[in-house]
């Protein structure tokens, strides 16, 4: 292969200079010396590892040596391990050389062919070598076309520094090198083929460019159902089973989803407390005084005093005392020791004496007790609780949401708005979830106007706005939040800046993005057919120390 390969360049170079018949006569002769050479057992590879197997697809082998060669020629093995591995960079290498053997095994099917003297002679006279990267590669990565250079310092091509490249630096034979080069530059034909069934229409154009080009900047107030959390719905059970019986397929679904939590249960305890706080900080005196107001609010409750509302008004752990202390059902070890000891030994309704534990003192109610399988009406009965709790909050933001729309539907404008918000924080408290106004910086449909919230939603109704319309009808459900909005700048797409020029280059990105989904598509289909074919095995990559 080392002889043959520096007859091969010597009379590519000799091609170059040569017309007409002897052209002709030179390039037929060289290809039958090109197959003959590439058939043969010189041309096999030997390198470390070309045995050993990381994928089949069909009938082919994808070998480790296949998968070293590709990683070498973009290149990734120069960066830092971390960045190799937190940009899956060896999965993209395989995935591209799966790719490509899918696509040039089409490519033949349709009846394309690639000889191996053409893609050595682009790679003697063009200095191009062809890297396919698996589908959802970072356009950044080098793939496609990869410049490479053999030449001396008097720009000359240089055989030996190519044959060195090929069988050390890749560490393949140039038969090998071949062969692969043949499957991309099949995979290369195939994605064109697949890319040319694509078309773009003048409105799909015109659409683009509308998109592009048309932006507006809002006002918007959002409503969060959490920042209504303190407060309590107030229903009776009747209600409640009507809840129920309203959304018993959704009760159903979550039962489905959480029945792990409602069967073959250790003891578990639910129960309410107070905290009087005194941590290890607290002086002597603090304790003292801490440990005398919660033997008074033990009392208190002992005697038959509500103890939700003994929480609500008095308990230092600010979570549950918005929820009258309740603190759900407990496991043995979930709480400090003394906690746990006092909690394990009561009934249900008993009042404990006064507790201490390192954050202070308490005093504890016991709810209920369960073991072993709830029944499932309970279990149902307790997940309606926390569903029937969520939807009424959403319920309450989605209202102050439409009552603050109207106010900016009235003569007030903002000024209304804010008169309102500020009414609604003195009434349910003031917190970093309060609604507030705020305006966005100029958007347009394909950005993210308001950050942390998906708001596709949000886009169509504010690009829905005919001229002179300003506010939604009615406020926007954004996951389990509400938004209302009022435009105060839009700017539309001028037909008179759709020029010619413009009209050409938009369509050519458009063009470029449409072809790389449908080939993308068109991979993974292929790779869908594949896995049901079962003729795709892929086997877990090496590490760096050669371990699978």
């Amino acid at each position: 292969a080392h002889l043959w390969f520096g007859l091969f360049i010597r009379q590519l170079v000799m091609v170059e200079k040569l017309k007409g018949f002897f052209l002709v006569l030179l390039v037929v002769l060289l290809s039958a010396v090109f197959a003959l050479q590439f058939g043969g057992g010189q041309a096999e590879g030997c390198a470390a590892g070309g045995g050993s197997y990381l994928a089949r697809v069909y009938d082919q082998t994808l070998t480790r040596g296949d998968f070293e060669a590709a990683y070498s020629v973009a290149n990734f093995g120069r960066l830092p391990e971390e960045t190799q591995r937190s940009m899956q960079l060896p999965e993209l290498v395989l995935n591209g050389l799966i790719d490509r053997t899918l696509l040039a095994r089409e490519a033949r099917e349709v009846g394309f062919e690639v000889t191996a003297d053409e893609v050595m002679a682009r790679f003697v006279n063009d200095g191009v070598i062809l890297l396919s990267l698996g589908v959802g590669a970072p356009p950044m990565l080098p793939q496609g076309e990869i410049p490479v250079s053999f030449t001396d310092k008097d720009g000359a091509f240089n055989k030996d520094l190519a044959e060195r490249y090929i069988q050390n630096g890749l560490r393949r034979s140039v038969g090998e090198f071949a062969e692969a080069q043949v499957d991309e530059y099949l995979a290369a034909r195939m994605r064109d083929l697949v890319a040319s069934t694509v078309q773009v229409s003048d409105a799909e154009v015109w659409d683009d460019f509308v998109r592009e080009n048309d932006t507006a900047t809002i006002k918007f107030v959002r409503f969060s159902p959490a920042y209504f959390a303190k407060q309590k719905p107030e229903t009776t059970k009747a209600a409640r089973d009507a809840w129920m019986a309203d959304h018993a397929e959704r009760l159903q679904a979550e039962y489905d989803a959480n029945k792990h939590r409602y069967t073959n249960l250790e003891k578990q305890v639910r129960a309410r407390h107070i905290l009087v706080k005194a941590g290890s900080y607290a002086s002597a005196e603090q304790k003292a005084e801490a440990k005398k107001k919660a033997e008074a609010l033990q009392k208190k409750a002992a005697a038959g005093a509500d103890f939700a509302e003994l929480a609500r008004k008095n308990s230092g752990d600010q979570i549950t005392a918005k929820k009258g202390g309740d603190i759900g059902f407990l496991k043995k070890g979930t709480m400090p020791e003394s906690f746990d000891e006092a909690l394990f030994s009561m009934e249900v309704g008993e009042i404990s004496g006064v507790v201490e534990t390192p954050y202070g003192y308490h005093v504890i109610e016991v709810l209920s007790i369960r073991e072993g399988d709830v029944p499932v009406e309970e279990a149902k009965a307790e997940l309606a609780e926390d569903l029937y709790r969520a939807d009424w909050l959403e319920a309450r933001a989605q209202k102050a949401a439409a009552e603050a729309l109207m106010a900016w539907r009235g003569d007030g404008g903002d000024d209304a708005v804010e008169k309102l918000l500020a009414a609604l924080t003195a009434s349910v408290g003031d917190s970093a979830l309060a609604p507030t106004l705020e305006e966005t910086a100029e958007f347009g449909r394909a950005d993210t106007p308001v950050p942390g919230l998906s708001t596709a939603a949000l886009l169509d109704s504010v690009f829905a706005l005919t001229e002179g319309e300003t506010l939604p009808e009615a406020p926007v459900k954004l996951g389990r939040e509400w938004l209302i909005f009022r435009m105060i700048d839009r700017t539309r797409p001028d037909e008179a800046a759709f020029t010619e020029s413009v009209r050409s280059t938009t369509r050519e990105v458009l063009e470029t993005f449409k072809k790389k989904e449908t080939v993308d598509l068109y991979i993974q289909q292929l790779r869908a057919k594949a896995t049901a074919d079962k003729a795709l095995r892929v086997k877990p990559l090496p590490t760096q120390d050669g371990r699978s």
